[in-house]
């Protein structure tokens, strides 16, 4: 594994929370730094499968505004009880083949749409912008 070196600036108070944490766990103080990255930064595109993926980064070009939308999105209503409507039959052992296979298709659309919300939120943190405040119309939040 290929490293790099990175030298920052560390504010006093945050330099002697590290080295604290460091004394208490018997790591070095890089290695508590590392372990404080890894943990705080989300899973990128990158990580997931392609068409995943390519859901997600279609995302980095968005405006903060489409994001918030995003952000808040649902199913459409009719996908939303199809997908309802074929679990209760696949739950009753009533599920034709056909059928099973408009399900995943609706549960991976669902899947999808939920890492998207994830990821509108965190595109917006990075960006410095507030969460969205919940407040649009469902005319206003897009459809998947």
């Amino acid at each position: 594994m290929a490293t790099d070196t990175v030298t920052l600036r560390l504010p006093d108070d945050l330099y002697r929370r590290i080295e604290r944490l460091s004394s208490l766990t018997g790591s070095p103080m890089e290695g508590v730094i590392l372990r404080m990255l890894a943990s705080s930064l989300p899973p990128l595109p990158d990580d997931f499968a392609p068409e995943t993926r390519d859901a997600l980064q279609r995302l980095e070009l968005l405006s903060d505004d489409e994001l918030v939308a995003y952000e808040t999105a649902t199913l459409s209503r009719a996908d939303y009880a199809r997908l309802t409507a074929l679990r209760e039959r696949r739950a009753d052992g009533e599920i034709a083949s056909d059928e099973e296979a408009e399900l995943e298709r609706l549960l991976q659309a669902a899947d999808t749409l939920t890492l998207q919300k994830a990821y509108a939120a965190v595109l917006l943190k990075w960006r410095g912008q507030a969460h969205a405040s919940h407040s649009h119309s469902d005319d206003s939040r897009p459809n998947v």
